[in-house]
């Protein structure tokens, strides 16, 4: 009788059963992470309250991105300000959900995950218990749960907190939405003057770019006076960009151009040139769009 389990089976030409969908497609995947950042007042908070409330409710995100579920419940855990600022915000922008299902972790509960390079592992199961049956896991902002000198500047560190991060939304079957501010500017000596970091230049290091899933830049729009969101990274299909108009009442966003993901550009190209011309690619032309409905759309997890 052998002391070890039976050898696992998993043959090459077995096809592999299809993955679970994006729970926001070509956005936010299912059990995986979006890193938004961004400078700060940009609106990454607004942003991150759409999402909670789209996937909470089941309506569409910027009235054009569908989720693929609803979650029951979503835990938002900030770092900085005061509770009152969610609160404020969500109650200009008008939305509603279900009673008890967004929770607001305050700044005055925040417990680090890593100081000066460790785990603090207590705090990290303390929030995974808090975290228990959320659907989707915001923390606001990545920095603010990582302490000691220099570490915003320093891979390991950063890296170790956004593991801890996945651990506690993943270890609940959750998504993970984190908001991160743009690296502060560095001085050029040649030039004499300080300049920005490059556009998707993340506070911490890019070490924080091969531990998520999911990135998008976002920044104010000149060209539409809007914002936009750029995609860095995304493991699947995914558009390259969002282009959101923010009503100055509500603070609320609709999308105007980009969401297309390249599968969806490649088939309107194809449909163009059957038809006699092909057309411009629409993004590059800022061109409005409407994406499909869930169950249209393809698996893009990859």
């Amino acid at each position: 009788m052998s002391l070890f389990p039976a050898r696992p089976e998993c043959w090459i030409e077995t096809p592999l059963p299809p993955g679970p969908p994006d729970l926001l497609p070509g956005l936010l995947a299912h059990q995986g992470h979006l890193l938004i950042i961004g400078e700060t007042e940009v609106g990454k908070t607004l942003v991150a309250l759409e999402i909670a409330h789209s996937v909470l409710t089941g309506e569409k995100l910027w009235g054009k991105v569908e989720p693929t579920a609803i979650v029951p419940f979503v835990t938002y855990i900030m770092g900085e300000h005061h509770q009152s600022l969610v609160h404020s915000l969500w109650k200009k922008m008008g939305l509603v959900v279900p009673p008890r299902s967004l929770n607001i972790i305050p700044p005055s509960e925040r417990r680090v995950l890593v100081s000066h390079g460790n785990l603090i592992q207590s705090n990290r199961d303390c929030y995974r218990t808090w975290c228990q049956g959320s659907g989707v896991v915001i923390f606001d902002p990545l920095n603010a749960f990582v302490s000691g000198q220099g570490v915003e500047d320093d891979s390991v560190p950063m890296r170790a907190c956004i593991n801890a991060m996945g651990d506690i939304a993943f270890g609940n079957g959750a998504s993970l939405v984190i908001l991160g501010h743009m690296g502060k500017p560095s001085y050029d000596p040649k030039e004499g003057k300080f300049k920005h970091r490059q556009t998707y230049a993340a506070r911490g290091s890019s070490a924080i770019e091969d531990a998520v899933t999911g990135l998008y830049y976002m920044e104010a729009d000149a060209h539409s006076h809007g914002y936009r969101l750029t995609r860095r990274k995304f493991k699947g299909d995914a558009p390259n960009f969002y282009r959101l108009h923010r009503n100055p009442e509500t603070l609320c966003h609709t999308l105007t151009a980009g969401g297309m993901t390249q599968q969806q550009i490649s088939s309107v190209k194809r449909e163009a040139g059957r038809l006699g011309g092909l057309a411009k690619q629409p993004e590059a032309q800022g061109a409005p769009c409407v994406l499909p409905g869930a169950s249209q759309l393809p698996n893009f997890m990859g």
